[in-house]
């Protein structure tokens, strides 16, 4: 049988779409060590997030890292460390060393705290 043509504001015919749908799963739950081995690797910290971070922190000027002192509470800290478990390991090289990483430039080479630096 021949085609007919489409006309100009006329719709093309739906495909076939049987069998596009996965199949459902016979309602196996997932393996609750699976699950919890997941959860953990999750909350991994990134060693590339937290060059990001440090990246980031660097750039700031003074007067930004003025503000994220003044707004990260210890109670905002907590849930900062849940969301983000990087700024666990980053708050120890501020307190090791006094900064966060690469002094920027125009910065003086004395140590700062930064932003992060109360969060412990």
């Amino acid at each position: 049988m021949a085609r007919q043509p489409m006309q100009m504001n006329q719709r093309p015919p739906m495909p076939d779409m049987a069998g596009a749908n996965m199949p459902r799963s016979g309602g196996n739950a997932p393996d609750p060590k699976m699950v919890d081995g997941a959860r953990q690797n999750i909350m991994k910290p990134s060693s590339q997030l937290a060059a990001v971070l440090v990246s980031r922190l660097g750039a700031m000027t003074d007067e930004q890292l003025a503000e994220l002192d003044r707004a990260i509470t210890p109670e905002a800290a907590k849930a900062l460390l849940m969301l983000l478990p990087e700024l666990g390991s980053l708050m120890e090289a501020i307190a090791q060393s006094g900064q966060a990483g690469p002094e920027p430039r125009g910065r003086s080479q004395q140590p700062q705290m930064g932003a992060l630096g109360g969060m412990s």
